[in-house]
């Protein structure tokens, strides 16, 4: 059975065992490309991720790891497996909580950006993956808390992914 397909949240968040290795940048600047291909915006290659070559530095990510790991999105790339999204409809969508932070977006911004989003999943709304990935909310200050940066951008990354696949 094949390993499941990769998100571009996996690709974006992945971590390596430390040690004699890889550059860590160039690693981590790779792995964002990675997460632009896995949903469907970027133009990485399967052949680019077999033929990349990264820095050797005695502090970085361990060869076996990053090989391994990078194996897994040639082989997605090659067979244009898309990971399949959660959000199958405006309902799903709407029941996910995100976590909240002293430091995050504003949740008025978020909450209504979602409500809009989720009438596109519905039929009834025109948002686009375009729209989705040019998006930007306000951040909290002060007293005020507001949803966790990370969560809410892992969301959009996947509600992107969502509408790719239904060529919007």
């Amino acid at each position: 059975m094949p390993p499941p397909t990769l998100t571009p949240a996996e690709a974006r968040t992945a971590r390596f065992e430390r040690g004699p290795g890889y550059d860590t940048d160039e690693v981590d600047a790779f792995l964002a490309q990675v997460a632009q291909a896995l949903t469907g915006r970027g133009t990485l290659t399967a052949e680019q991720v077999r033929d990349v070559v990264f820095a050797s530095r005695k502090h970085g990510y361990r060869p076996r790891d990053v090989d391994a790991f990078l194996e897994r999105v040639w082989r997605q790339l090659s067979t244009g497996r898309v990971a399949a999204t959660r959000l199958r409809s405006g309902a799903v969508l709407l029941a996910m909580r995100l976590p909240k932070a002293s430091h995050g977006y504003d949740p008025g911004e978020v909450d209504a950006f979602i409500g809009r989003a989720a009438a596109t999943l519905d039929g009834r709304g025109t948002m686009t993956a375009s729209e989705v990935f040019h998006t930007r909310f306000t951040g909290t200050t002060g007293l005020r808390r507001g949803y966790r940066v990370a969560a809410v951008d892992a969301l959009l990354d996947e509600l992107e992914q969502e509408l790719r696949s239904r060529g919007r």
